[in-house]
């Protein structure tokens, strides 16, 4: 019978519930109660419980669905997860595959009607409490939207920071620090959002700004910044119509008072750092800075409106059914190619494109100035060298051979590093329990310190271990996987002769499956296929 561990903790320290404590606790558990063959051993440290986006939990469910091992043990709960869904979820997953689950200090077995439902009960009572924290923070946050104050951090593009001193309610001195506008920058920020009004485009402001020299940083302004700039509430000035904008946003925003006409915004909760992305209006909290406003409300308004209605056609004008082999294509400049001056027939098919170098499009050819691709031809030109290929595949046969003799020559050597790597393991953790006994033996403080820190230091090295142990594991995986590819490919170039009884998505399909990437270079495409290259003229 396999036992596997699951372990977690959301911030490392020594003392308490660490990760090695609880794994302790679960293999003595496990002893007393299963006939355990072996245990596999899963350690989340540094993670909260509030999602499962975390290593070892997702190896964990991965080994779950392969069948190996045959229970989970926890030391409790909430190392599982804090949140009701998840765990419940994860628990019909586990059952699924037939393995039991055991949380060593809840005393609960899913083996019982019993044990699975105080478990949920349980899991409802860890979800409350996170959710109590999660309001406590909302109404911290909400607090400090409404003191203006800059917390620190990377500081918005025209902005430093300064430290001031202000009196609060209780007449006490209070430091906290505000944004303080550069002058230069400030200018360069006014100008993009004149400049969006104009082009309603973020790839037309960034050429503007690349043809006029206007940098950042001795750096090229790019759309990510761009955007970035014209949606931060940042340069917005606080006027009651800004105030009207969030509120029907749903968002959380300082009493309308505060709201003088003069200062500047600062947005609070923006962003989600767990994914790195902008979280909806609705989950944010408006202040009124110290800082002054740099674009009018009514200003900063139109361009969120631009932007929206912008966002809404790229999702109806894609371009996914024109190119075969848009992202392949790459200019030699080193930028990706796309499609452009899309013409169509009366029944809607494809009369004309070309692929067009994004750099030379932004910057009107300043910087790169490759001939266009005649779309429709390059497309065909492609599957013509991809058919020729197929019907001559020894330069890619004997290449995959290479592959093969060297993947089978280190197959020995890695067995060997495991072997040592195993062994090292086992040794160092029967040293962590000679020295976890010989605490209890001694009642000297300042030994008892010096045998802990040596006991971190060892756990240390076998997380080394363990590190190199999954990498090898990883490696052999991918080595496998390649050769598993190498067949796949021979089949998809079979398919070559019969492409043209396929439909486009599953064209576009077969050719990015064999092609890595393709380079114009103003005369020859390349075709990079399993790293061997293989040039097409088409001038």
């Amino acid at each position: 019978m396999k036992a596997a561990i699951y372990s977690r903790k959301s911030k490392f320290t020594g003392k308490g519930e660490s990760t090695h404590n609880q794994i302790e606790m679960c293999k003595d558990y496990a002893k007393n109660h299963f006939q355990i063959d072996n245990f596999i051993i899963y350690e989340d440290e540094g993670f909260s419980g509030g999602n499962t986006n975390r290593p070892e939990y997702q190896r964990m469910i991965n080994d779950a669905e392969n069948k190996k091992f045959d229970v989970l043990i926890c030391y409790r709960l909430d190392r599982i997860s804090r949140n009701v869904l998840d765990f419940s979820q994860t628990i019909e997953m586990l059952q699924k595959y037939d393995i039991s689950f055991v949380s060593i200090k809840e005393q609960f077995d899913t083996s019982t009607p019993m044990g699975r439902a105080m478990m949920y009960i349980s899991s409802v009572f860890a979800q409350l409490e996170r959710e109590t924290i999660a309001e406590r923070i909302k109404d911290n946050m909400q607090k400090l939207a409404l003191t203006g104050r800059w917390l620190g951090g990377k500081k918005p593009y025209g902005f430093k920071s300064q430290q001031i001193e202000t009196l609060d309610k209780e007449g006490k001195k209070r430091k906290l620090f505000k944004l303080i506008q550069i002058p230069e920058e400030i200018k360069i920020v006014e100008l993009i959002y004149e400049k969006y009004l104009e082009l309603c485009s973020f790839t037309k402001v960034e050429s503007y700004l690349i043809q006029s020299n206007i940098r950042r940083n001795n750096n090229s302004f790019n759309q990510s910044t761009i955007s970035y700039i014209l949606k931060n509430p940042v340069y917005c000035t606080a006027e009651p119509i800004i105030h009207e904008y969030f509120i029907n946003r749903r968002a959380t925003a300082a009493d309308i008072k505060e709201f003088n006409g003069k200062n500047g915004l600062l947005g609070y909760a923006k962003r989600d750092e767990r994914k790195w992305i902008i979280r909806d209006k609705e989950d944010w909290f408006i202040g009124v800075g110290k800082h002054e406003g740099v674009i009018p409300a009514s200003q900063w308004i139109k361009v969120q409106n631009i932007i929206e209605e912008n966002q809404g056609k790229a999702i109806k004008n894609g371009t996914s059914n024109i190119s075969l082999i848009t992202p392949l294509l790459k200019c030699s400049c080193g930028k990706t190619m796309k499609s452009s001056s899309i013409i169509k027939n009366d029944d809607g098919s494809i009369k004309y494109f070309y692929y067009v170098c994004r750099r030379k499009e932004r910057t009107n050819g300043s910087l790169c100035n490759i001939k266009n691709l005649n779309g429709i031809k390059t497309d065909r030109e492609v599957i013509s060298t991809l058919k020729k290929i197929s019907l001559d595949k020894k330069l890619l046969k004997k290449s995959f051979d290479q592959e093969i003799k060297s993947f089978n020559k280190n197959q020995q050597t890695i067995e060997d590093k495991k072997k040592y790597i195993l062994n090292e393991i086992e040794r160092k953790n029967k040293l962590i329990n000679k020295l976890v006994e010989s605490i209890a033996d001694t009642s000297n403080d300042a030994a008892s310190k010096y045998i802990i820190k040596k006991i971190n230091s060892i756990d240390a090295l076998i997380k080394e271990l363990q590190n190199s142990l999954k990498q090898i594991e990883e490696n052999t995986e991918t080595d496998l996987l390649k050769n598993l590819n190498i067949e796949m490919t021979f089949d998809l170039m079979d398919e070559m002769q019969n492409i043209e009884k396929y439909d486009f998505k599953e064209k576009q399909s077969i050719i990015h499956r064999l092609i890595d990437k393709i380079v114009w270079d103003g005369e020859n495409l390349h075709l990079y296929i399993k790293g061997l290259c293989f040039t097409n003229s088409n001038s």
